[in-house]
C-alpha cells in the first residue's frame, strides 16, 4: 500500500510540475498530450515528431525518445513547450511497473520536466519544491 501511495504522489508532483512550467512560460497547456497534431515538426521517419517520441515510448524506448526530445526540439522556441510537456505527460500515464520494465522511472520523469525547464530558460530553483 505504501508503494501506491508514493507513486501516486510522485504522479500528481509531475502533474503539478507541468502546471507550473506552463504558467511560468506563459503558455496556455492543455491536457491530454494529444494536442499535438499542429506541430509541423517532422521526423526523418515522416510521422511527426511528438509521434515518433510516443512510438519508441510505447516500443518500451523511453530513453531512446527522451534522447530524441533534447537532440531534436528547437528549445529556443517557447511553441515547442507542448511537445515536451505532452512526451512528459504521456510517460507520467505509465505504471511504476511499466516504467520499470523500460528501465524508466517515475524521478526520471521529474529529472526530465526539471531538464526541459532550464532548456526552456527557467530558473530552476522555481522548481526545487518538486525535487529532492
Amino acid at each position: 500500500m505504501n508503494g501506491l501511495l508514493t507513486e501516486d504522489y510522485i504522479i500528481r508532483m509531475i502533474h503539478d510540475m507541468v502546471r507550473l512550467l506552463s504558467k511560468i512560460l506563459g503558455k496556455q497547456y492543455e491536457q491530454p498530450y494529444g494536442t499535438y497534431e499542429a506541430s509541423e515538426i517532422k521526423h526523418s521517419s515522416g510521422l511527426g515528431f511528438p509521434e515518433c517520441l510516443y512510438q519508441l515510448a510505447d516500443q518500451g524506448e523511453i530513453g531512446r525518445a527522451e534522447d530524441m526530445l533534447f537532440e531534436e526540439l528547437d528549445f529556443s522556441d517557447i511553441e515547442n513547450l507542448s511537445i515536451a510537456l505532452n512526451f512528459y505527460t504521456y510517460l507520467n500515464t505509465f505504471s511504476d511497473d511499466r516504467l520499470e520494465a523500460c528501465s524508466f522511472s517515475r524521478d526520471e520523469v521529474l529529472d526530465g520536466l526539471r531538464d526541459c525547464a532550464e532548456e526552456f530558460g527557467v530558473d530552476t530553483a522555481l522548481l526545487d519544491a518538486f525535487h529532492d
